[in-house]
């Protein structure tokens, strides 16, 4: 009843919309520049052999290292606020996607690729016939993993050094030991994150109707 009652003081207020609106925000940028990048970059490697013997060790590296421990250093080059939020979310989110895509790419069934070559089917068939299409799948898994980890990233930017958003509201409330206020914040972005995830399934589902 007092995570309610904070929550619909919070809307009354019009913070709400603002601190939801300045997260979102953060979360989409963050996202979508993962996605644009990692994207391409899995296809990449999981296609090119000397690609991904070139990138892969600092895939693995970025994967293997707390991404908290950047911090600092985001807010040298990109000073407080949300260009170093981003810079972080991206991080968060980014090595996901590449890792899912290039597994993708490389786990199409060899047998399918000869069959294909058997009649007579160009490199560019191949890529854009055959191995994109297997690879959809693992794509978005990547994409609905990374966008879980984009959300951290941004909530645990805005807990560190913000004015407004999600984190801000509960590293201002946490402060203060106001708990309900707290959870308000905190079932805010179990929705948000539950309605984006089911957003991208939905695409998914889309994008996949041919499959049986």
């Amino acid at each position: 009843t007092l995570v309610a009652h904070a929550l619909k003081d919070w809307a009354a207020s019009g913070a709400l919309w603002r601190d939801l609106a300045v997260s979102l925000c953060e979360l989409i940028i963050a996202f979508g520049a993962s996605a644009l990048v990692g994207i391409p970059l899995g296809v990449a490697m999981g296609w090119n052999r000397p690609a991904e013997y070139a990138l892969s060790p600092f895939i693995w590296l970025l994967y293997s290292t707390p991404i908290v421990s950047f911090w600092p250093l985001f807010i040298i080059w990109l000073g407080i606020g949300m260009n170093a939020i981003i810079a972080l979310a991206f991080l968060f989110s980014v090595v996901q996607i590449v890792i899912n895509t290039m597994a993708g790419v490389k786990g199409i069934d060899p047998v399918l690729i000869r069959c294909a070559r058997s009649f007579n089917a160009r490199t560019s068939d191949l890529f854009f016939k055959f191995t994109l299409p297997a690879a959809l799948l693992m794509i978005v898994a990547g994409l609905r993993l990374a966008l879980g980890r984009a959300l951290i990233g941004v909530i645990v930017g805005e807990l560190f050094s913000s004015t407004a958003g999600l984190g801000f509201h509960i590293s201002f409330y946490g402060a203060k030991l106001r708990f309900a206020d707290v959870f308000a914040s905190l079932f805010v972005i179990v929705v948000l994150g539950v309605g984006m995830s089911q957003a991208i399934r939905l695409v998914e589902s889309r994008l996949l109707k041919w499959k049986p």
